[in-house]
């Protein structure tokens, strides 16, 4: 197994070392000479040292390894199968060897074969690189175009210029009938198409046999408002008499309300008015115990002459004349905002007449209408006390002379009549509440029955307008749009189709600018825009009105048109044309360019370059003068027969270089 070993490790180091010529040259010369001796002398080796062996082992022993001696001979064919192996590995390598060397030139080692090569492959990548480069130069300018936007160009020329005034309007009948229902109906089957048309009662329209949906709420509605209805009957805090009447269908008599109301209101006023009176007298009386009773005198003995000085000084005299004079300022503001709520009052009722359907409101505004006056008269008492108060303060003697206790009796005296005049406030303020509540409480029940009334009318009149099975054409005419699609509801009072009547003429308009609208004249013919589309179409300018989105830069033209290929609806584009005028410089449409500074067109300088010519646009300025569907006349520094752009495949401003197109227009 070690002469396996050593062959392995002989045939790596052959196979590793390939790349070197020199050492690979020598291997391959050894091993060419002694192949066959280097195989006798193994093969002999190994014979000897088994003869050598067998006589130095006994019989017994020789009989016991036999299976050793088979073990050895099977190695021994191993060993020869790599030489055999080794030998063609050699054969290979020497074969690759020759045919290597047969390329190196005659007197040239490898190694100067070698370096000779690597100069040739330098060589040959400047020669390319050189070759490139020159290509590149070469063909600088073609690549370049390549990169460049493409453009059309036309050249300026004198030509005609026929303008033209465009426009698209909708037809419409001079008189069309709208079929409409007046209920909500699911559509059956549309019995007709858009052009179509139809005779009088033809049918347009089945309808699925179900009542509508304003039929359905109307019933719902009715009988929630009875409902209602007998319920307040039984609810309502109003004399059997007068609900008996309401039930029988008596209308109410407001007369007779404002005359009921209007008696318990006075009625309150004056209690009011007399309570009111009491308690001034006695506010008065309180204010004036008050002041006397700062009127002591020095020595404070009322019976005697007054010898010494009172306690109030001027000053409180001023400040206390400054108090009412602000109590007089601000009640004489308050008696003026309810005398403006009593003149709105009776400038919306001049004579009390109201309808029964706003009774309710006008009540309460009644209310507050008579609140008003109560409290103006509360107000004016009040001002009236300060006023005699203040008067009073100034006539400081009379005060002087009497004491706080002369007042104690007067006050007394009013307090006991404030008792007698608060009662008949009160019992007549109840009485007033309970003609409000009866009133109100009548008013609410004859509303209700009102409401129950009108429901109950709506729904006999939905039945009586109710229609059948069938929508049918009221009038004969063109069938000009239809509205809805079997399956579909419709809706209350909308569309479902219309109708132009029949021997109508149909008219058309659209908005031109001002300066377009003075070159036209009425009468004047125009054509439709896809005039093949229309066997005998005419269309006359009839009127040139104002257009009232802008009255000042825009007119509208009127036209009326015929033909047979027409309806109402139908949308429609037409042409004026204008007389033709020959102009010198005339570009294309597409040519006319504009921003911020105006317009301007592009023109094409061609410049002369060692690599051919080079195209550059250059901006223009140029006045528009006319222009027609595809052309345009302007003026501006411009030579005739110049070049101007037309299209390009990307943006281009003056400046840019531009590459033309295979062929001009």
């Amino acid at each position: 197994m070690s002469k396996d070993k050593e062959f392995d490790k002989n045939r790596s180091a052959v196979i590793g070392n390939e790349s070197d010529n020199e050492e690979i040259t020598e291997i391959i010369s050894d091993g060419s000479k002694t192949d066959n001796d280097n195989s006798i002398s193994e093969k002999e080796k190994y014979e000897r040292d088994i003869d050598n062996e067998q006589d130095t082992t006994s019989e017994d022993e020789y009989s016991d390894n036999g299976s050793d001696e088979r073990s050895d001979e099977e190695d021994y064919e191993d060993v020869d199968d790599l030489e055999k192996a080794f030998e063609e590995e050699t054969r290979r390598m020497n074969a690759k060897k020759l045919k290597r060397d047969a390329r190196i030139p005659k007197g040239m080692t490898p190694q100067e074969y070698k370096a000779q090569k690597r100069k040739d492959a330098i060589k040959n990548i400047a020669i390319a690189f050189l070759a490139i480069l020159l290509v590149l130069t070469l063909f600088s300018n073609t690549i370049m175009n390549v990169t460049l936007p493409q453009v059309a160009t036309s050249y300026v020329a004198s030509s005609e210029i026929a303008p033209s005034i465009r426009g698209t309007g909708t037809l419409t009948a001079g008189s069309t009938y709208d079929v409409v229902i007046t209920q909500t109906r699911k559509i059956a089957t549309v019995e007709v198409k858009v052009g179509q048309t139809v005779k009088k009662d033809q049918v347009l329209f089945t309808l699925e046999d179900a009542e509508s949906e304003e039929l359905e709420a109307a019933k719902t509605a009715a009988e929630d408002a009875k409902d209602a209805y007998d319920l307040a009957l039984f609810s309502a805090d109003i004399p059997a008499d007068d609900i008996l009447a309401i039930k029988n269908g008596s209308a109410l008599s407001f007369d007779s309300f404002l005359k009921e109301l209007a008696e318990a209101n006075e009625n309150y006023s004056a209690a009011l008015q007399t309570d009111t009176d009491v308690q001034a007298q006695i506010d008065e009386y309180e204010y004036y115990k008050k002041i006397a009773s700062l009127y002591v005198t020095a020595d404070e003995d009322r019976d005697k002459a007054t010898s010494g000085t009172t306690t109030m000084s001027d000053a409180d005299i001023v400040y206390q004349q400054k108090l009412l004079e602000e109590q007089i300022t601000n009640l004489t503001a308050e008696i003026e905002k309810y005398d403006a709520i009593i003149n709105e009052f009776e400038s919306n009722y001049p004579d009390a007449q109201v309808y029964e359907d706003s009774s309710e409101d006008f009540i309460t505004e009644y209310n507050s209408y008579r609140e008003a006056i109560d409290n103006k008269y509360i107000a004016e008492s009040k001002k009236g006390v300060a006023e005699r108060e203040k008067a009073k303060l100034a006539d400081f003697g009379n005060l002087e002379t009497r004491n706080a206790s002369y007042y104690d009796g007067l006050i007394e005296s009013a307090k006991e009549n404030k008792n007698q005049t608060a009662a008949a406030l009160t019992k007549a303020e109840t009485a007033r509440k309970e003609v409000l509540a009866k009133i109100t409480a009548e008013i609410a029940l004859v509303q209700k029955r009102t409401d129950y009334e009108q429901a109950k009318a709506k729904v006999d009149k939905l039945e009586e307008t109710a229609i059948g099975a069938t929508v049918n054409a009221p009038v004969a005419g063109t069938i000009t749009n239809v509205a809805y699609k079997a399956g579909e509801n419709t809706k209350a009072n909308e569309t479902m189709a219309t109708i132009q009547l029949e021997g109508q003429v149909l008219t058309m308009s659209f908005s031109v600018t001002t300066e377009q609208a003075k070159k036209v004249k009425v009468g004047q013919a125009a054509s439709a825009q896809n005039a093949w589309a229309y066997s005998d179409l005419s269309a006359v300018l009839t009127s040139i009105t104002n257009d009232s989105s802008d009255p000042n830069g825009h007119k509208v033209l009127n036209f009326e048109v015929s033909g047979t290929d027409l309806s109402a609806g139908q949308s429609l584009s037409l042409v004026l044309g204008e007389n033709a005028v020959t102009y010198d410089l005339v570009v294309p449409n597409s040519a006319i360019r504009e921003d911020n500074n105006g317009k301007f067109v592009l023109i094409l300088d061609s410049r002369s370059t060692p690599f051919g010519n080079r195209y550059i646009a250059r901006r223009a300025d140029v006045t528009v003068v006319a222009s027609d569907d595809a052309n345009t006349a302007i003026t501006g520094n411009i030579d005739p027969y110049s070049y101007v752009i037309t299209t390009s495949t990307a943006p281009i401003s003056s400046g840019d270089q531009v590459r033309l197109q295979d062929t001009n227009s």
